[in-house]
């Protein structure tokens, strides 16, 4: 058995006795496997460690990330790196939530909640060399992104919900393998059963077919705290994602559930970035993790896009092969709003009021955007446009052409006949899409395990109206439109010998503050 053991200090910056300061870490393990476990190459060590990076996606299916080592002991002979090794990285800040690990030290036993996760290198490149040392960088990525590359699905599901396809895939593709997705698997409950077969695909294509199609069970928010007043209904969600979180596992969830239950949760972490102001000025600094270091505005609106991918006005044509006729159905961009027109039926489906009169926008009706700010009065987002915009009803900039099996059991006759509600999911999922593409704000913070893709946070983001401007309202600390609740889409974790920090990609759906001349539905302003 090689291992390779810590002849100078292990990367340790956080001691119990210190007070704890954003940045601070501990890096428990960073240990390489070979595939039978026999060689060990520990690597937290000053003289080896330089540099990681993981990187977290709401939009992929698994993390990857890079390590950038020094060598000056052969390590990657003695291992050697061949591309069938384990990664295997615990890491702690404080105040994080993960795993509980127990160590024992020179003269107790510490238990503390880590973050603990293994991925598989799969690439080693030597980017530089220094007399008698070599600079590595080694590429990893999730386990089950390589079985999933070893695999495929042919499989028909018949009476299933994509939400069970999904629990079969992982429960028995990826369980079946025995170093791999031990991780937990969360999956949200979708609508409607569906005949359908997985032709020769990938797990994660299968995955992602799905993910595609779903819409939202449940419809209500499960919130009891509050007995005695009844909740709303909610938006049924149609956008879906299956990612993973950093040491947390798999989550197949819809886009809605991720912003309801983390509002009704309660207040939302506020990052803040405080800079000196036009009068010079300077706000008091937050305390800690909620520190921005630095930010950049990717984006704050995309006309041009939006019009071309139909965000402010689409056409979907449903063609029916059955009974050979099709419906034109038309969102727009401020008639479109909550499912007022869908009825929940016993067996749990749902059904369209006034189905025939497809062609009236009044009566074919989206799901609305969750409003991911907290001045929108109304609880509608602050939309891109006002209410008068000429770039509102453009239904023929987007046309999207499908196949609908709507209403089937009920005409056919026939019990086996799945609705695919092609008419409620595509052309809201298409703009939700291109509306969280539009606000893309970029942040620099102190490194936080608990912190994750898909968590919604607030951030502020300086103003530059000066404080004593007499013809601007006063504004509270932040961007009057920019400013808001964002959706942590990506993180770069980057983990450096004396700093933990993350670069963070926040997106968001609306404006902070109402536009001039927009409306407020059920008002006159």
């Amino acid at each position: 058995m090689v291992t390779q053991t810590n002849i100078d200090n292990k990367i340790h910056f956080l001691d119990y006795n210190s007070p704890d300061h954003e940045g601070d870490f501990r890096l428990l393990e960073l240990s390489v496997h070979s595939r039978n476990n026999d060689d060990v190459v520990e690597l937290n060590s000053t003289s080896v460690f330089q540099e990681m990076e993981i990187f977290e996606d709401l939009f992929s299916n698994v993390l990857k990330g890079t390590l950038t080592i020094t060598d000056s002991q052969g390590l990657a002979e003695l291992l050697p790196f061949v591309g069938d090794e384990t990664l295997v990285i615990t890491l702690h800040t404080p105040g994080g939530q993960g795993t509980s690990i127990s160590r024992v030290t020179s003269s107790r036993t510490v238990v503390e909640e880590a973050i603990q996760q293994r991925f598989q290198i799969y690439d080693c490149v030597e980017v530089g060399t220094q007399e008698r040392t070599k600079l590595y960088k080694l590429f990893f990525i999730s386990e089950e992104y390589i079985l999933n590359m070893k695999k495929r699905i042919s499989k028909a599901y018949k009476g299933k919900t994509y939400s069970d396809i999904i629990k079969d895939i992982v429960d028995n593709f990826y369980g079946q393998h025995n170093n791999s997705f031990r991780k937990e698997a969360f999956t949200e409950q979708t609508l409607s059963e569906q005949n359908i077969i997985i032709p020769n695909w990938t797990p994660f294509e299968a995955v992602n077919f799905c993910a595609s199609r779903s819409l939202s069970a449940d419809i209500e928010p499960q919130d009891h705290t509050n007995t005695n007043q009844p909740l709303p209904p909610r938006p049924v969600g149609s956008l879906f994602f299956f990612y993973e979180k950093f040491g947390s596992g798999f989550y197949f969830e819809s886009l809605e559930s991720l912003i309801i239950k983390q509002k009704m949760s309660g207040r939302l972490p506020t990052y803040q970035y405080a800079p000196k102001l036009t009068s010079g000025k300077s706000k008091e600094l937050p305390v800690g993790y909620f520190h921005v270091d630095r930010y950049e505005v990717d984006s704050s609106f995309k006309t041009l896009e939006n019009l071309g991918m139909g965000t402010f006005g689409s056409k979907l044509i449903a063609y029916d092969p059955i009974r050979m006729k099709y419906d034109t159905i038309k969102y727009d961009y401020y008639k479109n709003r909550n499912n007022q027109n869908i009825t929940r039926m016993e067996d749990g489906d749902m059904i369209i009021n006034n189905p025939e009169n497809l062609e009236d926008d009044s009566n074919r009706i989206f799901g609305d955007f969750i409003a991911t700010d907290v001045n929108a009065s109304d609880g509608k987002p602050n939309k891109f446009v006002s209410t008068d915009s000429y770039l509102l009803g453009s239904h023929d900039a987007s046309i999207r052409l499908a196949t609908t099996t709507r209403d089937h059991q009920t005409v056919l006759r026939d019990k086996e006949a799945k609705q695919n509600y092609v008419e409620k999911w595509l052309l809201q999922r298409m703009v939700q899409i291109q509306e969280f593409d539009n606000i893309i704000v970029k942040i620099n913070v102190p490194g936080n395990s608990s912190r994750h893709v898909g968590d919604l946070i607030r951030f502020e983001m300086p103003t530059s109206v000066p404080d004593d401007d007499p013809l601007v309202p006063s504004v509270d600390y932040g961007h009057r439109i920019l400013s808001g609740n964002y959706l942590i889409s990506s993180i770069r974790h980057i983990i450096k010998i004396d700093k933990y920090e993350m670069d963070m990609e926040l997106i968001k759906n609306s404006f902070a503050t109402r536009l001039s001349g927009q409306k407020v539905e059920g008002t006159t302003q």
